[in-house]
């Protein structure tokens, strides 16, 4: 008698992931929408097609920005692990993005094997950045970002600024730049800074601690001389050496940056 119960339960259970799995995403969304307008997010959804674990939207709009063609595949399996799991993509004319998001029962938010292409324009309209206009293009590969308490907990990978330029306020090339992320056993986040011998010479480092004081230290100088626009313009970061390269040091806490720290 035990062992029937047992298998009809069994039964119960998969018939009702099975009807979970097949809900229409579409459904989903229409439920979903009234909680995004409680908590204030800004996301739009349109074109919803599959069902709520794989399904694409042909359009998205976060914070009035447009993004074409987002799909996502959520791992029913990882929440025996005691995590949602789910991969996305999503793709623009001329930008990408991919990664799979987990979040665990414990609150910790983790991505993984995320890579995106965009442009500086496009990026710093997503982060809301003041008063300056960059030209070029972002490429990011990030093997592991962790998440806890909305602070960044441990991330490594790479970013490359490809093409970089400032717009405004002073129209300047400067070439391929990059930074390569570690995070330390003590939880201090490290970037190594660099460029690709572009016209901006750029040798530096940059750490934050986990109460967000960050120490930042580099060199720069413009390939072409001191006497250039860019060179010009580096000597308002700070005082040339004798080796004809501006040294510049900056610490503080990165709640400093407004727009950074939500």
């Amino acid at each position: 008698m035990k062992s029937a119960i047992r298998y009809v339960l069994l039964g119960v259970a998969f018939y009702v992931l099975f009807l979970i799995i097949q809900f229409p995403a579409k459904t989903a969304y229409y439920f979903l929408e009234d909680a995004l307008a409680q908590q204030k997010i800004p996301v739009k959804l349109y074109g919803i097609k599959g069902t709520l674990w794989k399904g694409s939207a042909s359009r998205l709009v976060y914070n009035k920005l447009p993004f074409n063609q987002l799909d996502w595949e959520f791992h029913p399996w990882a929440l025996l692990t005691g995590k949602a799991s789910v991969t996305v993509k999503y793709r623009n004319e001329n930008s990408f993005a991919l990664g799979t998001v987990s979040r665990s029962v414990l609150g910790g938010t983790t991505l993984e094997n995320a890579q995106a292409k965009m442009s500086a324009t496009e990026l710093l309209a997503i982060a809301k950045v003041p008063a300056f206009k960059l030209g070029g293009e972002f490429n990011l590969n990030l093997p592991l970002l962790e998440l806890s308490e909305q602070k960044v907990q441990q991330v490594h990978g790479r970013v490359v600024w490809s093409n970089a330029e400032s717009v405004f306020p002073q129209k300047l090339r400067l070439g391929d730049l990059f930074a390569n992320l570690t995070t330390a056993d003590d939880g201090v986040i490290a970037a190594k800074l660099g460029d690709a011998g572009g016209p901006l010479e750029m040798d530096g480092s940059l750490s934050v601690a986990p109460d967000g004081k960050y120490d930042f230290k580099a060199l720069f100088a413009d390939r072409k001389g001191r006497h250039t626009t860019l060179g010009r313009a580096l000597g308002f970061m700070g005082r040339y050496n004798p080796q004809n390269k501006v040294e510049f040091k900056k610490n503080g806490n990165i709640s400093e940056f407004g727009f950074l720290v939500k």
